[in-house]
Order: structure tokens, then C-alpha cells, then sequence
């Protein structure tokens, strides 16, 4: 039976034929919450293919470090297709935009992180110039 599902499932997808119908089914399908888990989940194999670390996803994603930790197992043991759909989507310009501003936020934070034990950069947090 499970498996049975999981193929309609699968076929149901796949049957679904411009992003406009892919976007209203998912709208219609899932609710608000279980949206932004996807959402949330597709960020952070998305910051993970970017190298960013798991303290970075926590302060961007408002999530707990065992979530983290399990999606980090997840993403290191995923098949070679997963990886290989992620690594597509991180190319797309939107998608390395949106990377860039998340960046852009987490300048300051790694800058503030730093400035405990680095003068340079306690003065470069100081003075606001965090590019």
C-alpha cells in the first residue's frame, strides 16, 4: 500500500506541467505550515551546498541545532540525484541572489563573533563598515 502511494504520488508530480500548476497544487495541497517547513528544509541544503555552517543556518532559519544536525546527516548521506537537484538549483541566478543577501546579513554577526578576539575586527563592527 505505502509503496503504491508513494508512486501516485510521484505520478501526480510528475504530471503537473508549468511552474504556475506546480505552485497552485502545492498552495492548494499543503498548509501554510508544512509550506514553510519545505521551504525552511530546501534553505538549508541550500546554505549547506554554499558552505555555510550550521551556526549560520540556526541564525537565518530560526531553527533548533538538533534540526540542523538532522538535515546536515541527511544531506551528507543523500543519494547522488538529491545533490545533484540542489546543486542545479544554488546555480540559478534568483537563487544566488537571494544566498548573497543572506551574505549581506550575516556579515555583521560573523563580524561581532570575531570581534571578541580580534581588534580588527572589533573597529571594523565599530565603525558599521561591515563589507
Amino acid at each position: 500500500m505505502g509503496e503504491d502511494l508513494k508512486e501516485s504520488f510521484a505520478s501526480l508530480i510528475s504530471s503537473l506541467q508549468t511552474s504556475n500548476e506546480i505552485e497552485q497544487f502545492f498552495k492548494d495541497f499543503l498548509t501554510n505550515e508544512e509550506s514553510t517547513m519545505l521551504a525552511k528544509r530546501l534553505m538549508i541544503y541550500l546554505m549547506l551546498e554554499n558552505k555555510h555552517t550550521a551556526s549560520d543556518i540556526e541564525l537565518v532559519l530560526s531553527m533548533s541545532r538538533e534540526s540542523i544536525r538532522f538535515h546536515q546527516k541527511a544531506w551528507e548521506n543523500g543519494g547522488e540525484v538529491y545533490k545533484k537537484v540542489i546543486a542545479k538549483i544554488a546555480k540559478r541566478q534568483k537563487t544566488r541572489e537571494f544566498l548573497k543577501k543572506v551574505e549581506k546579513l550575516l556579515k555583521p554577526i560573523d563580524l561581532a563573533l570575531s570581534a571578541k578576539t580580534n581588534m580588527k575586527a572589533r573597529a571594523k563592527f565599530a565603525s558599521g563598515d561591515w563589507d
